[in-house]
């Protein structure tokens, strides 16, 4: 009886013991899935038509860790890409049309830009753009609601402030999107703002001699976008000739456009008007891609990959990676 009693006392106690027990902390696995969207697509009977691109490639990255996704820059490291997020986050990884090591691993590496908390810090971290410079392995990165770019040491453990005056004239929200090195040394940044209040096409560039210096004063250009499109991101093919990526957000969901100009037309105060080769609307692949860059692949092929920003949004938008080659 008294073994009963106790029993029965110890249950009773069991659901204040349990609500007062804190919470566990959540998971947070560094490592990032990668779901193989190719096969998916081919059974369709349809692979889906861009223009005189095709998709050899397309994948859906996934984690659970907070740190991953919204990726708004993608570029070239060390054998590996990278790519950063609206919220700090960092990420390299290997290509997943590569190879790998171990069957069935894909590499990854997930981290942080600064160890700081974006809610209670007013400090930069909506990194929006991501460039690595011809010769070196340091990081220059752009971000949103900053007249400043960041260098970052390949192991991000020696970080410089670049101050850039010019960016300071670009309203809030509407920073650089785009930005790549060229191979002639030259930094190229394209903004999201409008250049003109009357005319919706065209966007502000900057061009730098060689890596931005601390308030330098830049030369200026202008892109004129596809109507109804902002430019996203610039990379630069292996055989010299620049892209510019736009992206569309209307009723229907998000488009994109991938256009070509050639790196002479980047000169001060000239008007570029690069052409249309590519246009993602199909639905199962269509996404917020404002990451780009180029590869040039062992048959001597460039291919243009493309990342997505979840925009925090991971029920309702998702992190894609394509591949896209120029039809033969």
């Amino acid at each position: 009886m008294r073994a009963f009693k106790l029993t029965l006392l110890i249950l009773a106690l069991l659901p204040a013991v349990y609500l007062r027990a804190p919470k566990p902390e959540p998971v947070r696995d560094p490592r990032v899935g990668l779901v193989d969207l190719m096969p998916a697509l081919r059974a369709s009977g349809r692979l889906p038509d861009t223009g005189v691109l095709q998709v050899i490639g397309a994948w859906q990255m996934r984690s659970g860790n907070p740190d991953f996704g919204n990726f708004s820059g993608l570029a070239q490291t060390g054998g590996a890409f990278v790519t950063v997020g609206d919220r700090g986050g960092l990420l390299w990884f290997a290509r997943p049309d590569q190879p790998l090591d171990r069957p069935g691993f894909w590499r990854t590496r997930l981290t942080r830009l600064f160890n700081l908390d974006w809610h209670t810090h007013h400090y930069p971290v909506d990194a929006e753009a991501v460039a690595v410079g011809p010769g070196t392995r340091d990081l220059l990165v752009a971000f949103e609601d900053a007249s400043l770019l960041e260098r970052f040491s390949p192991d991000l453990t020696r970080q410089t402030r670049i101050p850039v005056p010019a960016l300071a004239q670009w309203p809030p929200n509407q920073g650089p999107e785009a930005m790549t090195r060229l191979a002639d040394g030259r930094t190229v940044i394209v903004g999201e703002v409008y250049a003109r209040w009357l005319d919706r096409t065209l966007h502000p560039g900057l061009v730098f001699p060689g890596e931005p210096r601390p308030r330098e004063t830049p030369a200026r250009f202008t892109v004129r976008m596809p109507a109804g499109y902002r430019p996203t991101e610039l990379a630069q093919m292996p055989d010299g000739r620049l892209l510019v990526l736009g992206r569309n957000f209307g009723f229907a969901g998000f488009r994109s456009v991938i256009a070509l100009f050639a790196p002479s037309d980047v000169r001060p105060w000239a008007t570029i008007t690069p052409s249309v080769i590519a246009r993602i609307g199909d639905p199962r692949i269509r996404e917020n891609y404002e990451g780009m860059t180029v590869t040039r692949e062992a048959d001597g092929s460039q291919a243009i990959w493309l990342i997505s920003d979840s925009n925090e949004m991971v029920w309702a938008q998702r992190t894609l990676l394509l591949k896209l080659r120029l039809k033969p």
